[in-house]
């Protein structure tokens, strides 16, 4: 199994694979380029940078709304002022979570998508690989595991905007 949680064993290889069998839901490489994502109808609605967290893009009114709660579980991070949250991938229950939040997500992020495009992007905020909070270290590690870099170096978030590929191709 990869560290990167694509296998079948971690708990975000496990969420993918039982949100990949959801209609319209497919496997796709993040556009922040570490990891993968799931998408419903060609909108990221999950990241899964490691094999341990998930990130969910609920959009700004949804955390909002749902914070307090979410933030009182002890299971979720809010990302300060954005529309992504992570949870650490440690229980049962931690997965559960996830796939009920899930469904919000895939709810929220199809309807925003039906925003025009100038509206939807003032309001879309990255996740944390994007926002570069994930620290350094940690992410040349994700950049490392399983003994080479996850996808070509354009793809690496960090470089400027002129040298990155796009990155929403399918994942094998």
């Amino acid at each position: 199994m990869a560290a990167d949680g694509s296998g079948g064993t971690s708990h975000s290889g496990r969420i993918a694979d039982r949100l990949s069998a959801w209609p319209g839901v497919s496997k796709v490489r993040a556009d922040c380029g570490v990891g993968y994502a799931l998408a419903a109808k060609g909108v990221q609605v999950m990241h899964l940078h490691t094999g341990d967290e998930a990130e969910l893009r609920l959009t700004r009114p949804v955390v909002e709304r749902l914070g307090a709660a979410l933030a009182d579980s002890g299971r979720v991070t809010i990302q300060p002022g954005g529309e992504w949250i992570s949870v650490r991938l440690e229980t049962g229950s931690d997965i559960a979570l996830v796939v009920s939040l899930a469904s919000v997500a895939i709810k929220v992020g199809v309807a925003a998508a039906g925003v025009p495009r100038s509206a939807a992007a003032r309001h879309r905020g990255p996740c944390s690989a994007a926002a570069g909070g994930i620290p350094p270290d940690r992410l040349a590690a994700l950049m490392t595991a399983g003994g080479g870099s996850p996808m070509p170096l354009g793809q690496f978030p960090l470089l400027p905007k002129g040298t990155r590929q796009h990155a929403g191709a399918p994942v094998e």
